[in-house]
């Protein structure tokens, strides 16, 4: 929020920015990313959360005008994600007993407000009622295609 607010990190906060700095050079310098995203309490793991929130950071991913609000500031340039969403007990197609699925709306939708709209997500889902071979066998279809452009 210092930074935010126009500020410029001091002593410990200085530390950790400059981190949080390197982790954003270091994902911003791909042009294409590949995350794996197993479900967690029907949302991502909180390491992957941990890591979304360091790299969105004011000037980096995003800016804001007081009157257009939210700039997106990955958009244009070229970067793209595959994303491979897993679950064991939820899956496409099953009721509200087996959960729901804040996993991709979160994750893939953050990738959008970055600006980073070319997106392609995998799925398996060897749910309970279901059949792991199958969805394994369509989700490994789709992980080839995709790796033939990506």
């Amino acid at each position: 929020m210092t930074v935010f607010g126009g500020g410029t990190p001091q002593g410990e906060e200085a530390e950790a920015w400059a981190a949080a700095r390197a982790a954003f050079a270091r994902f911003d310098a791909a042009d294409r990313i590949l995350f794996s995203v197993p479900m967690w309490n029907s949302g991502v793991p909180y390491v992957l959360k941990q890591f979304v929130d360091v790299v969105t950071q004011p000037g980096w991913v995003f800016g804001v005008d007081p009157v257009t609000g939210y700039q997106h500031l990955l958009r244009g340039r070229g970067k793209g994600a595959a994303v491979i969403y897993t679950s064991a007990v939820w899956g496409p197609g099953l009721g509200p007993e087996f959960g729901a699925d804040f996993q991709a709306p979160f994750f893939t939708g953050r990738l959008g407000w970055t600006g980073i709209d070319d997106v392609t997500e995998i799925r398996f889902h060897p749910t309970l009622p279901g059949d792991a071979g199958e969805t394994g066998r369509i989700a490994a279809e789709a992980a080839r295609d995709t790796a033939k452009t990506f």
